[in-house]
């Protein structure tokens, strides 16, 4: 499941660790980060200079899914902060997911696309079968 922690959504973490003890199956979330703009070269003189804003990002996604992790005890949970696109490593971790899990936020404008490009690009894909879960 992708997640973002800036907007996290009770409905989506709650359909995910819903449908993960039913199934009996473990939970990895993914929280996808860029460098900001600022940091411009200092990544290529010191490739090891986004290790604490992936480590902020990753104490941010446990902080999230703790209250879930009691709620659901009995679901082996996994939780990573990778650096890159997210539809990229979502699709990418779908090779050996039972079910991928996305949100889709609701658009108020009645033209364009209704999924975002993160959604878009796991239903064409993912190998894994997908769940679009409407966010309020």
């Amino acid at each position: 499941m992708g997640v973002d922690i800036y907007h996290p959504c009770e409905v989506l973490l709650a359909f995910s660790f819903a449908e993960a003890a039913r199934r009996g199956a473990p939970l990895r979330f993914l929280h996808s980060w860029t460098l900001p703009a600022s940091y411009g070269y200092a990544v290529v003189i010191d490739p090891g200079i986004g290790e604490e804003l992936g480590g902020r990002f990753l104490g941010g996604l446990d902080d999230l899914l703790e209250p879930w992790r009691k709620r659901y005890a009995g679901v082996a949970v996994a939780a990573e902060a990778v650096v890159g696109p997210p539809a990229y490593h979502l699709v990418e971790a779908s090779q050996t997911a039972q079910l991928l899990v996305v949100g889709r936020r609701s658009r108020k404008v009645p033209l364009g696309a209704h999924l975002g490009h993160v959604a878009h690009a796991v239903i064409h894909h993912s190998p894994a079968p997908g769940a679009v879960v409407p966010l309020m």
